[in-house]
């Protein structure tokens, strides 16, 4: 495997080198080089180790370590900024995150003036209620859309609510909505889009009636958008809103 030199190491007088450190301890040149390939590996991974060392510590200005100085390992630091990016993170995360129930809350509708009557610019959007058909069938008052939705609490008004289905323009509603379903002839004549829904909560007349809600049958225009483009109080025949009904396709 190798010899070990009586000497200690020490060159014999006379051979042009110095004797070598004592605290290298004894020296044993090995016969086969080959020998030391498990050393020279130990050496390139103390090395490459040292390498990377610096790399870390200029990336983390950190002072560089000064020959002699004991090797302080960088598992500190880089647990520090891992609890960091995991704390950064975290609040992102809370902030983004939805409320308890996970909705938000809708507004409530607009309510539109009535005095006068008028057409308005833009109108607020009709809300998206449920009625309820004579036969108890349900139905989505934005599945009716465009209409003309009549507000008929209490009125013996079937004139006019025929007049309104023949003077409303293909593919537009009539509605006649009261608390509980006006009654309407039966059956309807053929070609009319002429229904007879119950609003229970009243929440249509409470919404479009006026503050307060007055009596009367009100007209209230709606787009297929859901805009409403008229609201029309104490009308008693078609012609107080058929400039209007054009409008709704």
């Amino acid at each position: 495997m190798g010899s070990q030199r009586g000497d200690n190491g020490a060159t014999p007088n006379g051979g042009g080198l110095p004797d070598l450190p004592p605290e290298w301890g004894v020296v044993i040149i090995p016969d086969d080089l080959a020998e030391l390939t498990r050393e020279s590996t130990q050496v390139r991974r103390e090395l490459r180790w040292q390498t990377r060392s610096v790399r870390w510590r200029r990336r983390l200005h950190l002072k560089p370590r000064k020959a002699g100085q004991e090797s302080v390992g960088l598992g500190l630091p880089l647990l520090i900024m891992a609890v960091a990016l995991i704390a950064t993170l975290t609040s992102l995360f809370a902030l983004a995150w939805p409320g308890a129930s996970g909705h938000q809350v809708a507004n409530p509708p607009r309510r539109t003036g009535t005095g006068s009557g008028t057409p308005s610019g833009t109108g607020p959007q009709v809300a998206d209620l449920t009625l309820v058909a004579a036969d108890g069938s349900r139905v989505q008052l934005r599945n009716s859309l465009p209409a003309v939705v009549l507000l008929a609490d209490g009125c013996a008004c079937t004139d006019l609510e025929f007049d309104t289905a023949r003077a409303a323009p293909a593919g537009v509603s009539v509605l006649a909505v009261g608390q509980v379903a006006p009654a309407l002839p039966s059956p309807v004549p053929i070609g009319l889009r002429l229904r007879a829904l119950a609003d229970p909560d009243g929440r249509l007349r409470s919404t479009y009636g006026g503050s307060p809600p007055t009596g009367g049958v009100v007209a209230i225009l709606v787009k297929g958008t859901g805009e409403v483009i008229r609201t029309a109080p104490g009308v008693t025949k078609v012609d107080d809103f058929a400039a209007d009904l054009a409008k709704l396709t």
